[in-house]
């Protein structure tokens, strides 16, 4: 591309994809304060495309060989592209950067913020039904039923090694530490694989074509909305029971007030809730980083769904 090429002011538009030119990008595209529409991709270009003056007209406007993976060590460094593409002619729009994992910090630390909520309303409900001394508290008290050890450990599965959480065995404690860590750090891959890095190889999975013989790129993808439904009935069906009783363990830790029972239940259901939580969110960020048809949709789901049934497995395994 020559240098010169920031002399055309009144450059509106320059395709330039699919030629197989090599060198450096040129500076002098900062002086193209009207150019609506750059193709670069397809070639093998170096180096840094200048900050552009317009914002372009659509997300096919912008388009560079700024993807993973590349010809080069380094893609080229286009902050103003509004496609990125890379070697084997895939492109995928860059407003689709999210930081995920940073998401996933503050989903969990929202999801602890609830929980405490939800216990400290459960206790100081407790409290204003002890104090309540108005002549309907006794019909109030028919209507607050104990929480038994039996329905607590059917909140917690009683086919689960997270009742290990109840017993008062330090081995029990380790054995259900153990399956949550793992549940955890699996999910925490999966979270980690779902981010779009233009320059790292990730498993995201680029849904765009940018053909030569088209101005616009063609989005690849197949998942429709039949496809979501299928996914949200499988989370509801498989998560909705172990996120409920983890609510429900929360709610029913304050009926034994300030007591080793209470802490192991108030824990249990926190860890249950928070786990359960935590794959709900790296099913939905890893699917659409990665299913572009709807058979990978479930695909994916259902092996993201059996990561949280690791406890029960392990609590299978012990009883053989």
């Amino acid at each position: 591309i020559p240098y010169d090429i920031g002399k055309l002011l009144n450059l509106s538009s320059l395709q330039l994809s699919h030629n197989f030119l090599t060198g450096s990008i040129p500076p002098g595209f900062f002086n193209l304060s009207k150019l609506e529409m750059m193709h670069l991709h397809g070639n093998r270009l170096r180096g840094t495309v200048p900050i552009l003056a317009s914002k372009g007209i659509n997300e096919s406007s912008f388009i560079a060989d700024c993807g993973s993976p590349s010809d080069f060590d380094t893609p080229v460094d286009c902050p103003n592209c509004t496609m990125c593409c890379n070697r084997l002619q895939q492109c995928d729009t860059q407003e689709e950067i999210y930081q995920v994992e940073t998401l996933a910090i503050k989903v969990m630390f929202g999801v602890l913020g609830f929980l405490i909520l939800v216990a400290m309303t459960s206790l100081l409900r407790k409290r204003k039904m002890t104090l309540d001394s108005s002549p309907f508290h006794f019909i109030f008290g028919l209507c607050t039923r104990k929480e038994s050890s039996c329905d607590v450990h059917d909140a917690i599965g009683k086919d689960s090694v997270y009742c290990f959480f109840l017993s008062s065995n330090f081995i029990a404690w380790v054995l259900a530490i153990a399956v949550l860590f793992a549940q955890g750090v699996c999910f925490v891959f999966f979270i980690q694989a779902a981010s779009l890095d233009f320059g790292a190889e990730k498993d995201w999975v680029y849904q765009f074509v940018c053909p030569r013989d088209n101005d616009d790129c063609n989005d690849t993808s197949d998942v429709n909305g039949r496809g979501w439904i299928y996914f949200v009935i499988l989370l509801i069906v498989h998560l909705t029971r172990d996120m409920g009783n983890g609510l429900k363990l929360v709610w029913a830790a304050s009926r034994y007030g300030l007591s080793r029972k209470s802490f192991q239940v108030l824990f249990g259901g926190i860890f249950l809730f928070s786990v359960t939580a935590l794959a709900l969110y790296s099913s939905v960020v890893y699917n659409i980083a990665v299913s572009r048809s709807n058979i990978e949709l479930i695909f994916n789901t259902v092996i993201l769904l059996f990561v949280t049934d690791l406890d029960e497995k392990l609590y299978e395994t012990l009883h053989v």
